[in-house]
């Protein structure tokens, strides 16, 4: 049984005693301010509905055209998994396998685990393995770069829309649909509430 009597401030490391929070009420670091835990309203519905659907965007991402270019007559059509395959056949094997992963497996994994998490909690199944989990959750977030892949996306056609007549296909507004969502989900995750979970259960009046 995991005991959460203290919390750790994420920003400054300042050790508390663990919060005791009503509904919409948020826990502040008495000294840096930073934000320890916010207990939102439906905030297990809220995950596995933003969860959910952003495992369908990023299915459907892989699905279309990200995106057509037309230079001088020549077409040449990509999609989300070619951005990563293409490096591959330019002879960067290693920067294509990483590229994938952070862009599609690793964002995939956290949304699929907490999903997981959050089932065995509805169900009040909690094996010894569940604290695990919920650490690789948090353990596997920096790694997940579906966010700054997109940002990238956009910066290039700033200049690609200058030399050649670009066409945005359906997965690249799934993939836009699912980084919204993916950070969504990002802003609900909280570290304390999901520890809290594991160590009472799942409260069906204020999750």
């Amino acid at each position: 049984m995991i005991k959460t009597q203290f919390v750790a401030c994420d920003h400054c490391d300042l050790l508390l005693d663990a919060p005791s929070l009503q509904e919409e009420q948020c826990a502040l670091c008495p000294r840096c301010g930073h934000k320890i835990s916010r207990l939102r309203k439906n905030l297990m519905s809220q995950l596995t509905a933003y969860g959910v659907t952003a495992l369908i965007l990023l299915a459907l991402s892989n699905m279309f055209s990200l995106m057509t270019f037309n230079l001088s007559g020549n077409i040449s059509e990509i999609n989300l998994w070619q951005s990563a395959l293409n490096l591959y056949f330019e002879q960067y094997k290693t920067l294509s396998l990483i590229v994938f992963i952070f862009i599609v497996i690793v964002p995939a994994l956290v949304i699929a685990l907490i999903l997981f998490f959050i089932a065995l909690i509805r169900l009040n199944h909690r094996p010894k393995a569940l604290s695990n989990i919920l650490r690789l959750i948090f353990g596997l977030l920096p790694w997940a770069m579906a966010e700054v892949f997109f940002v990238g996306v956009l910066v290039s056609l700033v200049k690609l829309v200058t030399i050649a007549q670009m066409n945005l296909g359906w997965s690249f507004w799934a993939y836009a649909l699912f980084c919204v969502c993916y950070a969504k989900v990002l802003s609900l995750l909280d570290r304390y509430q999901l520890w809290s979970w594991l160590e009472r259960g799942y409260a069906h009046d204020s999750l």
